[in-house]
């Protein structure tokens, strides 16, 4: 059985710490994430006979999982070049296969995975397209939104929901979103009244570790492999917080 990985990629990813994640979800009928990223989490937990909710506030993205979502005939062609690949991101897509096919460049192939800028990786993403079909079938009884996160929480929030936050961190949110601001201030407010449970994966700074301080908080380190694009070689120190018990 193909393992799903996150179809597009994102810094600051899950993948390598997804299966600890998973084992200290709660039971819920409804899940939610916010800040849906690559979605690690949510390609590898089974979400069948659950209501779910992915977001983003990246129009981009979403728009990518939107015709990921729709798309079932798995016709998406990787040009084999460097120089081929900058071509297609660059001219005006012909279908939505084509526009999907350059929101996967831009989200894998570019410098950090930012969505943007210039291609500079040849990934040719084989087992993403033959497997296309998979991530589509997920996807179709996902609800797919492009709102802030506040306004999410807030519609779907119940005793039955399960929030799972991956927000950007302190030192990235310039990178990943132009002109958008997230006051953790606010957030653990919002989090400190919601009916569900949540799960928050954040950097480990003592700013974060004060302002959360009234819910459970386990540090953790992600082991983090040579990569210039993300700050170099060594460990990632993290927390995982949540508003109960594990």
């Amino acid at each position: 059985m193909y393992i799903m990985k996150p179809f597009f990629n994102r810094i600051g990813s899950k993948r390598d710490i997804v299966d600890k994640l998973i084992q200290l979800i709660p039971e819920h009928k409804i899940y939610v994430e916010p800040f849906i990223g690559g979605g690690a989490v949510f390609w590898r937990m089974e979400t069948k006979n659950k209501k779910v909710i992915i977001n983003d506030i990246d129009k981009q993205l979403i728009e990518g999982y939107r015709l990921l979502k729709k798309n079932d005939d798995n016709k998406l062609i990787i040009p084999p070049t460097i120089e081929e690949k900058q071509q297609l991101v660059n001219r005006k897509a012909r279908d939505d296969n084509e526009r999907l096919t350059q929101i996967l460049l831009l989200s894998c192939n570019t410098f950090g995975s930012q969505g943007k800028y210039k291609i500079y990786k040849n990934t040719a993403h084989i087992q993403k397209i033959k497997k296309i079909n998979e991530y589509s079938n997920k996807l179709k009884n996902t609800t797919i939104l492009n709102q802030d996160f506040k306004k999410v929480i807030k519609k779907y929030d119940s005793k039955d929901t399960f929030f799972f936050l991956d927000p950007p961190y302190e030192k990235s949110i310039d990178t990943l979103y132009d002109n958008y601001f997230i006051d953790y201030k606010e957030l653990v407010l919002i989090l400190s009244n919601i009916k569900g449970f949540f799960m928050l994966t954040i950097n480990d700074s003592p700013n974060i570790r004060n302002l959360f301080k009234k819910f459970n908080i386990v540090p953790i380190i992600v082991k983090q492999k040579s990569n210039s694009e993300l700050g170099g070689s060594g460990d990632r120190r993290e927390l995982i917080i949540m508003n109960y018990e594990f």
